[in-house]
C-alpha cells in the first residue's frame, strides 16, 4: 500500500477541520434563519426579491449577488423565494468561516503543530457567533456573502504565494474583481493586496551571485511581467460584471436610485463609485477618536475585553513571526477601519464585520502564543510527566468547543429569528382581505419591496394596482375612480421612500383596519405594520366625552375564537371615556404584545373637530389583527393593558380565551396566498 505523504496528511485534516467548522456554522445559522422577508434589514425585502428577477438593486448594484441569488431563489425546491436567499447568506456566511480557518493556519508559521490548529479553530468559532456577522448570516443582505468571497480571494493570494504560478495568481485577481459585486469596499484593500505580492515577489529574488547571470535575471522579469498582466486579465475580467447595470436600469424605480441611473459611463460611476457621497468622510478630524471609541466598542461586542486583548499580542506575534503576512491582513484592517470610522450610517456595526473578521486572525494568533507559553510552563512545572497526543488533542477539542459555546449561547436569542413571520403574517391577511380593483399605496423604491415581493415573485392578486412599483412618482391621475388602501401613513410619510405629496387629497380620512405583529424593537423597521382604508367619509367613531383620555371597555366582539396561526381576527372594542388623560392600548395573546394604538385607532382628535361627539354615546373601534404564525397553538389569554401617561401605568383588561390551531403549515400558507388572482373579497370594516 503506498504511503500517504505526512505534507498531504496534513492538508486533508485542516479541509476536514475547516469543512466541519463551517458545517457547524451552517446548522447554527441555519436553526436561526430568517424563514422568509424581514424588517432585520432597511433593505432586506429589496435583497430577496431582486435577485428572483435579475433586476437591479440599490447601488452600487450588487451584480455577484444578484446572480447568486438568481441560482439559490431559482434552483432550491423548497421554502419561498425569500427563504432561499436568506439561505444564501447562511451557506456563504458558513463558507467564511471555514475559509478563516484555512487563512489563518496558512498564515501560522511552520511545522503546524495541535495547538495551532486549536487556535485557529477558535479565532474561526469565535467569529462565527459574533453576534453582528451571526445576524447578518441569517438574512438577505449582502454582508456574509462578502465575507465569504473575501475568503475565497484570500486563499488563493495565499496559495500564490507558495508556489508563485501566474495562474493561480489571475484566479486571485479574478475572485478580487468578483468580489466587488458583492461589497464595492473590498476594492480599497488593493493597497494591502499589492504590498504583500511585491514582498513575495522581491523576497524570492535570487542571491547576489545568481542575479549576475543574465537568464536568470531575464527569465525572473518574465515571471514578473505575466505576473502583471495575469492580475491585471483576472481583476478586469471580475469587474466586467458591473457592465450589467446598464443592462437593467430601466428596471429601477426608485426616487433616489434614478438621480444616478448607470444609463452611460457617467452614470455608471455615479452609480458604483460615486454612490453615497453624503455618507463618505463625513465627520471632521477633531471627531475621529469619538468614532473611533464607537469602532472600539462594537469590536468588544464582538469579542470581548480578552478577545482585544488576545489580537493585541495576536498582532505582536504576526508581525515577528510571519511579517510579510502581517503587513496584508494589517494594511486591510486598517483601511476597512480608517474609511468606516468616518463612515455615517445608522446600521454602522454592519460595515466593520471585514475588520472583525481579520481580528479573529489576530486572536488565534494570541491565543497560540498563550498557549505556548502555558505549555512551556507546565512542562518544567511537570518535568518527566509526557501526555498521549491523543490526550492533548481531545482537550485541546474541549477547550475549544467549550469557549466557542459562551459567544454560541450568549448571542443565540438575540439572533434567532426563525420565528420572525410578521412581514408574510401581515401580506397573507392584507390580499386576502382587499376588495378586487383598488389601489394599494405603498412607500417607494428599496422601502417598498415587503409588497412588490409578492407581486414580482408570485404575481399577487394582478387586480391591485401598486402604483409606486410600475413609477416612483405616480400622479394623482393613477388613482382617479378607485378605492385607496395604503400600508403606509400615506398622510403624514417623510423621508426615502416616502409618496408624493400631491398623490391623495390629504383631506382623505386614514382609517386603521388591520394590524400586522408590531415587536417593540426590530432593527431596520420603517413603520409598523399597518393596513389603512383611505376615505372622503369619516369612520363611524362616537364619544361620551371629547376629551380624550383614560377609559372603560364596555363592550368588546371577536371573531372567530378558533383561529388558524397565521390568519386574522376581526375586533370590535367599545369605550367609555372617564378623564382627559392620553390612553393606549396594547393588545395581548398570552404573553405577546400584538399591536399598539391610540384609542380611536389615532382618529378622534380630528373626528371631534370635523364631525362632533355627542354627549352620551360610545367609541367603537373594529379592526383586523394577525395572529402571527409563530404563536404556540392551544388555548391563549386574550387580552388588553390600557397604557396612560399618569401614575396609573398600565392597567390590564381580560377579554377572552383564543384557542390557536395549525391546519396548514406556515410556508405552505404563504405559497397559497402568493398565488392569490381574484379571489372573492371580504367587506373591510369601515
Amino acid at each position: 500500500m503506498e504511503a500517504v505523504h505526512p505534507q498531504s496528511r496534513h492538508k486533508y485534516l485542516d479541509l476536514s477541520l475547516a469543512t466541519a467548522i463551517g458545517m457547524a456554522s451552517f446548522l447554527v445559522y441555519s436553526l436561526t434563519l430568517t424563514p422568509s422577508l424581514s424588517y432585520l434589514s432597511p433593505d432586506g425585502s429589496e435583497l430577496a426579491t431582486v435577485p428572483y428577477v435579475l433586476g437591479l438593486a440599490h447601488s452600487p448594484g450588487y451584480p455577484l449577488y444578484t446572480w447568486l441569488g438568481f441560482l439559490f431563489s431559482r434552483f432550491l425546491p423548497f421554502g419561498d423565494v425569500a427563504h432561499r436567499v436568506n439561505l444564501m447568506s447562511a451557506v456563504m456566511g458558513a463558507l467564511g468561516v471555514g475559509g478563516l480557518y484555512l487563512i489563518t493556519i496558512q498564515v501560522m508559521p511552520d511545522p503546524l503543530s495541535a495547538l495551532k490548529r486549536a487556535a485557529a479553530a477558535l479565532g474561526a468559532l469565535l467569529f462565527a457567533f459574533s453576534p453582528d456577522f451571526w445576524s447578518q448570516s441569517v438574512i438577505a443582505e449582502v454582508y456574509a456573502p462578502n465575507i465569504g468571497m473575501l475568503a475565497l480571494t484570500l486563499l488563493a493570494l495565499l496559495a500564490w504565494s507558495r508556489n508563485s504560478k501566474a495562474i493561480i495568481y489571475l484566479l486571485f485577481a479574478l475572485l478580487f474583481g468578483l468580489s466587488l459585486g458583492a461589497h464595492l469596499s473590498n476594492l480599497g484593500f488593493a493597497p494591502a493586496f499589492g504590498l504583500f505580492t511585491l514582498l513575495v515577489v522581491f523576497s524570492d529574488r535570487p542571491n547576489a551571485a545568481q542575479s549576475e547571470e543574465a537568464g536568470r535575471s531575464k527569465e525572473r522579469l518574465h515571471e514578473i511581467i505575466a505576473l502583471l498582466i495575469a492580475g491585471l486579465i483576472g481583476f478586469l475580467a471580475g469587474a466586467l460584471q458591473f457592465l450589467w447595470l446598464p443592462l437593467r436600469s430601466n428596471s429601477l424605480n426608485d426616487r433616489n436610485m434614478l438621480r444616478s441611473a448607470p444609463s452611460g459611463l457617467a452614470g455608471l460611476y455615479r452609480y458604483t463609485l460615486g454612490a453615497f457621497q453624503d455618507f463618505r468622510f463625513a465627520f471632521p478630524l477633531l471627531q475621529l477618536p469619538d468614532r473611533l471609541v464607537i469602532y472600539l466598542d462594537l469590536l468588544r461586542q464582538q469579542f470581548g475585553l480578552v478577545g482585544i486583548s488576545l489580537g493585541i499580542a495576536g498582532l505582536f506575534t504576526l508581525l515577528f513571526t510571519r511579517p510579510r503576512h502581517f503587513f496584508l491582513l494589517v494594511g486591510m484592517y486598517l483601511v476597512n477601519v480608517w474609511f468606516f470610522i468616518q463612515y455615517r450610517a445608522f446600521d454602522l456595526e454592519v460595515f466593520f464585520i471585514p475588520a472583525h473578521f481579520l481580528w479573529a486572525i489576530f486572536l488565534a494568533f494570541g491565543a497560540w502564543i498563550l498557549a505556548e507559553g502555558a505549555l512551556a510552563f507546565l512542562t518544567r512545572l511537570f518535568t518527566g510527566i509526557k501526555f498521549p497526543a491523543a490526550v492533548t488533542n481531545l482537550l485541546l477539542a474541549i477547550l475549544v468547543i467549550g469557549t466557542s459555546l459562551f459567544p454560541l449561547t450568549a448571542n443565540w436569542r438575540r439572533n434567532d429569528y426563525s420565528h420572525d413571520t410578521a412581514i408574510n403574517d401581515f401580506y397573507a391577511n392584507l390580499w386576502e382581505r382587499l376588495p378586487e380593483g383598488v389601489v394599494l399605496l405603498t412607500s417607494g423604491g428599496v422601502f417598498g419591496y415587503d409588497a412588490f415581493y409578492w407581486r414580482l415573485v408570485y404575481n399577487t392578486r394582478p387586480d391591485v394596482f401598486l402604483p409606486t412599483l410600475s413609477t416612483p412618482d405616480p400622479s394623482p391621475e393613477n388613482l382617479a375612480g378607485s378605492e385607496i388602501y395604503a400600508t403606509v401613513p400615506a398622510l403624514e410619510q417623510r423621508g426615502p421612500g416616502a409618496l408624493p405629496s400631491n398623490i391623495i387629497d390629504r383631506h382623505l380620512w386614514q382609517i386603521p383596519i388591520l394590524f400586522g405583529e408590531q415587536p417593540e424593537t426590530q432593527t431596520g423597521r420603517r413603520s409598523s405594520l399597518m393596513l389603512y382604508h383611505l376615505s372622503s367619509t369619516p369612520p363611524q367613531l362616537a364619544v361620551l366625552d371629547p376629551n380624550l383620555g383614560a377609559a372603560t371597555l364596555i363592550g368588546v366582539d371577536l371573531s372567530p375564537l378558533t383561529v388558524e396561526s397565521g390568519a386574522s381576527l376581526l375586533i370590535s372594542l367599545y369605550w367609555r371615556m372617564d378623564a382627559p388623560r392620553p390612553v393606549r392600548v396594547e393588545t395581548r395573546l398570552g404573553d405577546q404584545v400584538l399591536e399598539q394604538h391610540e384609542i380611536g385607532l389615532g382618529l378622534l382628535p380630528r373626528y371631534a373637530t370635523e364631525v362632533g361627539l355627542p354627549e352620551g354615546t360610545v367609541i367603537r373601534e373594529q379592526y383586523g389583527l394577525v395572529i402571527p404564525s409563530n404563536t404556540s397553538y392551544g388555548e391563549q389569554s386574550f387580552s388588553l393593558n390600557l397604557v396612560t401617561g399618569g401614575e396609573g401605568g398600565k392597567q390590564e383588561i381580560f377579554l377572552e380565551k383564543i384557542t390557536v390551531i395549525d391546519e396548514m403549515e406556515t410556508v405552505q400558507r404563504w405559497l397559497q396566498i402568493a398565488h392569490l388572482a381574484h379571489p372573492a373579497p371580504s367587506s373591510p370594516p369601515d
